[in-house]
């Protein structure tokens, strides 16, 4: 018959395994979530038709959610096209998402409603019928945007309802983004990950498509 000490010894073992356990989980849950993957809830329609897009509707507030994949930028630079979770320099609360129009060293401008990069016209076949050739500038004289080292031009799919580059992501327009150009774009450090996999609503699962532009030679100025 085992003794009262032996049965005490067993199930303090019992319990040091299981909190070992338990802290093992939580490091592994938490460098996955700090470095690796993390799930992200997409929130508006500025992404729409792209994400948040569900049953016919873009949604206003909360829709689909996604996961995004932070290891990716441990190794590599945002490019062109990706669609990433971020953070806005004066808004540190507060995550958005949007696609990657210019990375450093780009000129983008915004003209007669089309997107130019150095020069060339874009084509985003990811825009819906409402957007195309209707990307407006939100500030008179702020429709060219030179981005610098280390930054990136972001813009919504939506641009109709979108909080991006060309209004330094505030959604009150104000002569402080226009005297401070540099608002609006993002820091590399701000940039957590690119948007991998919508996993709700079921139906809508799917892998986001990997966008890669063919720049236009047409040019706006011949138009």
């Amino acid at each position: 018959m085992k003794s009262m000490g032996e049965k005490n010894k067993k199930i303090l073992l019992w319990l040091a395994d299981l909190a070992i356990n338990l802290v093992v989980i939580f490091i592994f849950v938490f460098v996955i979530q700090k470095w690796l993957i993390a799930p992200f809830d997409v929130s508006g329609s500025s992404m729409c038709d792209t994400l948040n897009k569900i049953d016919g509707e873009c949604q206003g507030s909360f829709g689909e959610k996604i996961i995004i994949n932070e290891a990716l930028y441990l190794f590599n630079e945002p490019q062109r096209g990706d669609i990433v979770v971020f953070k806005a320099p004066e808004q540190d609360e507060k995550y958005f998402i949007k696609r990657v129009i210019g990375i450093p060293g780009d000129k983008v401008e915004i003209k007669d409603g089309e997107v130019l990069l150095n020069g060339a016209m874009l084509e985003e076949n990811y825009l819906n019928e409402s957007n195309k050739g209707n990307t407006k500038i939100y500030l008179s004289n702020f429709s060219t945007f030179e981005v610098p080292d280390d930054h990136y031009f972001l813009l919504g799919d939506n641009r109709k309802a979108s909080t991006d580059s060309r209004s330094c992501f505030s959604s009150s327009l104000s002569i402080e983004c226009k005297n401070n150009p540099k608002r609006a774009f993002i820091p590399r450090e701000y940039i957590r990950g690119k948007a991998w996999i919508v996993w709700w609503p079921l139906k809508n699962i799917r892998t986001i498509k990997q966008t890669i532009y063919e720049e236009s030679s047409e040019s706006l100025a011949e138009k």
